[in-house]
């Protein structure tokens, strides 16, 4: 069975509610609403639409899946999950958000694509990460948590689903890492986590000459 739809927005929402949310979420990523009035209030309509059948508001541009995980992406705003791509184009999927920085944001509307295949990366020293600890590290704009236990590596993804805290400053016993703000607790060897439906994404990690590569 399916899980149940969050429900930060109730009936009755209106496109107000969404801005006076969305607005200093985006924000803090670095990310404002297109300057084209017309046209964010057009897709915000949508999400109210989408809102009203499906109990959230799913990105209207793109399809409901039906893997948990790959729903909160779908999730308006999915910023932090595509931050690579939207930070290369300066707009989200259709372009209900560009980047701060952006006067024209008329000019960048319509959906864009994520860039096909994986690519390997070398994202620190094995010696930077001593027994027992994590850091933060990037990959383009994509923030990913690394950990060392022993002489084995990980890499996942840096948001936590719970609030987006920052998995690398979290605190490492074992193989489990605790968000550092609400301490909701994840394995670093594959992600998983012990509220349903939010586990996350983890990246290969390979050591070659004392140095650490993450494949995204």
């Amino acid at each position: 069975m399916a899980d149940p739809p969050r429900r930060l927005f109730e009936p009755g929402t209106r496109i107000e509610d969404l801005k006076a949310y969305m607005g200093p979420f985006v924000a803090r990523l670095g990310y404002k609403f297109n300057s084209d009035t017309e046209f964010v209030d057009a897709v915000l309509e949508s999400e109210l639409e989408l809102l009203e059948s499906e109990g959230d508001v799913w990105c209207p541009c793109r399809i409901r899946p039906d893997d948990r995980r790959e729903h909160a992406k779908y999730v308006c705003p999915c910023i932090p999950f595509y931050l690579d791509a939207f930070g290369a184009v300066r707009k989200c999927w259709c372009g209900l958000f560009v980047r701060g920085d952006v006067e024209r944001g008329e000019e960048l509307h319509g959906a864009v694509e994520i860039p096909p295949g994986p690519k390997t990366v070398r994202v620190a020293a094995a010696s930077d990460l001593a027994d027992g600890q994590g850091k933060t590290v990037k990959v383009g704009k994509r923030e990913i948590a690394l950990f060392r236990v022993g002489d084995e590596f990980y890499a996942l993804s840096n948001l936590c689903l719970h609030m987006y805290g920052p998995l690398g400053e979290g605190y490492l016993d074992g193989h489990h890492v605790m968000c550092p703000w609400h301490g909701w607790r994840y394995d670093v060897r594959d992600g998983n986590t012990d509220h349903p439906g939010a586990d996350v994404r983890t990246y290969p990690v390979e050591v070659r000459d004392g140095e650490v590569f993450v494949t995204v």
